[in-house]
């Protein structure tokens, strides 16, 4: 069983569907946003639960509860074929390799939830999962972009057998992003913090951006560099 903690991440989890149980800090009843997330859970036939404050502060596991947590014993994640089968059109898959930050993580799908993301894939060894602190950072984006968490070259593998297009986002690489089409069927793929992409990873690549950089820094964070590069790919597509 996994939860999710505070109160936009909650009534996402309960909008989408996704919550089985929802407990409330007994002191917060008359908060518009907690009362929202109180009579949808029962619209839906939510279970939801009063309970002392001291309560949700021993259960939280990100101490950042805001006074409503929510459990979901559905499984957190989805397979790459599930995902594919089900669009219709272009896709757009974010894979993630190594990403240790659960702040990254969350940042990047709700980047991704914005940008119509069809899923993030995650490796299944050596990177963040879906803990309570990455879907409070997601703020319900983990809620409506699917995360495959399958081994990344298999991913690869499959999405280039797919006919989808993987572009690398890597200080190394030789064009910046805006210049590059990221239209049609895209995958694009990240490092984690520090190391980046592996020489493995963007061997699989068939294209490799830059995001230029001004200053003295030669990097941006990861959920940073995927907003940048996912927006480029709104906006190509809005002219298009």
């Amino acid at each position: 069983m996994s939860q999710v903690e505070g109160r936009n991440p909650v009534l996402e989890a309960v909008r989408g569907r996704r919550a089985d149980r929802v407990l409330v800090d007994e002191g917060s009843k008359g908060v518009s946003r907690i009362e929202e997330i109180v009579n949808l859970a029962k619209r839906e036939n939510i279970s939801v639960e009063f309970v002392p404050r001291r309560e949700l502060d021993r259960i939280s596991k990100t101490g950042r509860h805001q006074g409503v947590l929510a459990f979901m014993d559905r499984p957190s994640y989805t397979s790459l074929g599930d995902v594919l089968s089900g669009v219709e059109g272009d896709v757009c898959v974010v894979v993630l390799d190594r990403v240790q930050d659960p702040m990254n993580l969350g940042s990047v799908l709700r980047t991704s939830e914005a940008t119509g993301v069809n899923a993030v894939a995650i490796p299944m060894r050596g990177g963040v999962g879906l803990t309570p602190a990455v879907r409070r950072a997601a703020m319900g984006g983990d809620v409506y972009v699917p995360v495959v968490r399958e081994r990344p070259f298999r991913v690869l593998r499959s999405l280039r057998e797919e006919g989808v297009r993987v572009v690398g986002v890597d200080p190394g690489g030789r064009v910046n992003y805006f210049d590059e089409r990221l239209t049609g069927s895209v995958a694009f793929v990240l490092g984690g913090e520090g190391a980046g992409l592996s020489r493995q990873m963007l061997d699989k690549c068939d294209v490799v951006v830059k995001i230029p950089m001004s200053g003295h820094l030669d990097s941006l964070n990861v959920g940073v560099a995927a907003a940048l590069v996912l927006y480029e790919r709104v906006r190509q597509l809005s002219h298009s």
